[in-house]
């Protein structure tokens, strides 16, 4: 669900097949910081957007047939992939890393 909807391509969500890419293009990571589930608490704490995007799917999900219906499946898909997308972050099975890199 997450590959084809979103665009993503697995491997790129692989730390090591990341940072191995990063070293082919000379490139030096100066600083990596693994951001997991802290900024996605601090956003729940202040406008509950996991919360809101978990009602939003139980929604999505009771409405499958018409939203097919109405818009197509591919639609309905994107949708509920972006969805899950941001509720898993918040549980922590996405995690966000953020590099500092420099040439060599």
């Amino acid at each position: 669900m997450m590959r084809r909807h979103l665009g993503n391509i697995e491997a790129n969500l692989d730390a090591g097949y990341v940072e191995a890419a990063f070293q082919r293009t000379g490139l030096e990571i100066e600083d990596k910081s693994v951001v997991g589930t802290e900024w996605r608490e601090h956003a729940e704490e202040r406008t509950q957007p996991a919360s809101r995007a978990l009602l939003r799917l139980a929604r999505l999900r009771r409405q499958r047939d018409e939203i097919i219906t109405g818009h197509g499946r591919d639609i309905y898909d994107h949708v509920e992939a972006n969805l899950h997308w941001e509720v898993f972050q918040f549980l922590g099975k996405l995690q966000p890393v953020v590099y500092v890199l420099a040439r060599r």
